[in-house]
């Protein structure tokens, strides 16, 4: 059928362009913003359980070093190598565990005067005074409960070091014997600074409350102590003497802790249907003109259980990002039509460089690589190069092409193709070891040949008898790896994959003893003998830097050739060894024909021929 009209790619491209491109982004407009919206709260939820689940790991993992140490210390005093009288070997061991990140505000000994010797791990400088009520407490109970793994007191206002702190202890035992207590402190104000550390711009007020309403960690801790600090240092000391000696959330200063009673459950379904693994809750809160989206996740098995993780966020992070959001989508349609305008513009330049580079395309496509055109330059500089390549391609091509053939007349093309293929000129293959079957053929009677005939007539007869078993060799899958004077070596399975090669190198030795007979070669009669053996080789290349051969080596090679000269005592025109007639298909095709000592063997082996009828 004949078609009238024809459309160019610029204007079949542009025409779609259009409409594709224009209503896509109308309706996505108009669909997707709110879907934007909803996917950014949700995704704004999970990054806020992904940071709980963060904190819930930070906070386990400095628990248990904590724990981890104090047990080792103890362990250490039971088995009699630390003794906390020994004041040299005591010093050393808590200055040396002062190398490792400890993440503690101060470690030491409760002896049984009642008082605290330690040391502040940054500096390690010594700290020294007479422990408060409450650890003095401790220290009781760690003699009356004897050995035991280390505990975890509860959060409270410690009066010497000015601020909230959580104290880990283990009594320390050997033979029965109090020795004294090992005690790690650990700064609450630490552990809310490592809150907001690394989140520094991203949004959301992160907290921790326990017992139901004291705060544990907030950013807003550190001023609350300093706050009590300088009520006591005025000579308050009711918070010296609270039985919960921490902020309450009405106390710390954040509005939304304050009311968060108030809060009322929300329901994500995005979040809700197994985006996330952990059971956390999310609450709304309605202070006023402001809306937070409250985030917490309860902790069970603690020291003081239970543990709420939590962060709050306004909701108004979510309009920010519902604007920028409308504001990307027009700006992106503004970048579209302009796009529209210069495409067009700009496209008509790009045709017929392109055609052109098609049409050369196309004309090596059919394998006319002498009629390929030469591409000429453009002014588009992507395009000159474009062009630039594709000639040298061109001529990299013929190039191959005529090397490719040259290469053949000196290499078996199988070799020619890898060494081509390897992207190297070291014209070096790796050698590998495989088994493959050998296959020699050598001119009866050449040296007498060559004493009544011309040199130039031998060298006549030799390409002319070459030449044919050339032929049958590569027909059966053989490679010819050398001709040695009058005598060609060739291997099947050694450089590239031949299922049934001793077969194929029968095959072969048959052929040519059938292609010879009765056949002169530039006039000259000629006769040869044929040796196969099939044994473990190494196929690859040898010689010097500048000058490479690819050959076979191993005794299966040498055998080949001794079966070969062995045809003359028995009177053969074929011999194969043992490890090629337990190769054939049907071993049936060939019988013995005498015995042979073999290189490296102690007795002889029967060798193989096959039948006069059979050539």
């Amino acid at each position: 059928m004949k078609i009238n009209r024809r459309f160019s790619v610029l204007s079949v491209l542009l025409a779609s362009f259009l409409a594709t491109s224009i209503g896509g982004v109308g309706i996505a407009l108009y669909l997707g913003l709110g879907a934007a919206y909803e996917n950014t709260r949700n995704l704004w939820v999970l990054v806020a359980d992904n940071e709980l689940i963060s904190l819930q790991q930070a906070m386990e993992e400095r628990m248990h070093n904590v724990g981890a140490r104090a047990n080792w210390v103890a362990s250490q005093v039971t088995q009699g190598r630390l003794d906390p009288d020994f004041d040299l070997g005591w010093d050393n061991t808590m200055r040396a565990l002062a190398a490792d990140e400890m993440n503690v505000m101060a470690y030491g000994l409760i002896n049984g005067e009642r008082r605290f010797v330690g040391y502040n791990p940054r500096d390690m400088t010594e700290i020294n005074h007479i422990l408060p009520i409450d650890d003095m407490l401790i220290s009781e109970i760690s003699q009356l409960r004897g050995p035991t793994n280390d505990k975890t007191g509860f959060p409270r206002w410690d009066p010497y070091f000015k601020q909230p702190v959580i104290v880990d202890w283990v009594p320390l035992f050997r033979n029965g014997h109090y020795l004294g207590t090992f005690v790690q402190y650990l700064s609450l104000s630490n552990l809310s600074h490592s809150l907001v550390r690394g989140r520094e711009n991203s949004p959301g007020v992160p907290f921790i409350i326990i017992a139901g309403n004291r705060v544990l960690a907030h950013p807003m801790l550190q001023s609350w102590g300093d706050h009590v600090a300088a009520a006591l240092s005025n000579g308050a000391d009711q918070i010296e003497r609270s039985p919960v000696p921490l902020p309450s959330t009405a106390d710390i200063g954040d509005p939304v802790l304050a009311n968060l009673g108030q809060s009322k459950k929300l329901d994500y379904p995005a979040y809700n249907k197994g985006t996330s693994l952990s059971d956390v809750q999310i609450s709304g809160l309605d202070i006023g003109n402001q809306y937070s989206v409250i985030v917490t996740k309860q902790i069970p098995d603690t020291p003081f259980s239970p543990l709420i993780l939590g962060i709050h966020f306004e909701e108004s992070l979510f309009d920010a990002e519902f604007d920028r959001l409308v504001l990307t989508s027009i700006l992106g349609a503004i970048v579209l039509g302009l796009s529209i305008i210069l495409a067009v513009f700009v496209a008509r330049h790009f045709t017929r460089p392109i055609r052109r580079f098609a049409a050369a395309a196309r004309s090596l496509e059919a394998g006319h690589l002498d009629m390929t055109p030469t591409l000429i330059g453009s002014r588009i500089r992507e395009y000159d190069d474009a062009a630039r390549s594709f000639n040298h391609m061109i001529i990299a091509l013929r190039d191959r092409e005529r090397i490719s053939s040259l290469f053949g007349k000196f290499l078996p093309p199988s070799i020619a193709r890898q060494l081509l293929a390897s992207g190297t000129d070291s014209g070096v293959l790796p050698p590998q070891q495989r088994d493959a079957t050998v296959l020699f053929v050598d001119i009866v009677g050449f040296t007498s040949m060559c004493e009544q005939l011309e040199p130039a007539r031998i060298v006549a007869m030799l390409n002319a008898y070459f030449d044919t078993i050339t032929n049958i060799i590569e027909d059966h899958g053989g490679i010819i790896t050398q001709f040695q004077g009058d005598a060609v070596l060739a291997v099947y399975n050694a450089f590239d994959d031949l299922n049934d090669h001793a077969d194929a190198a029968l095959d072969t030795a048959i052929n040519i003893q059938k292609a010879i007979r009765n056949r002169l070669f530039d006039g000259q009669p000629v006769a040869c003998r044929c040796g196969i053996n099939t044994g473990r080789m190494i196929a690859g290349n040898v010689g010097a830097t500048d000058r490479l051969s690819f050959t076979v080596h191993g005794d299966a090679v040498n055998s080949a050739s001794r079966l070969e000269a062995e045809n003359k005592r028995l009177g053969t025109q074929i011999l194969l060894a043992d490890s090629t007639r337990n190769q054939l298909s049907d071993p049936g095709r060939v019988e013995v024909a005498g015995d042979v000592l073999l290189r490296g063997r102690s007795q002889t082996t029967a060798v193989y021929t096959v039948g006069p009828d059979t050539i």
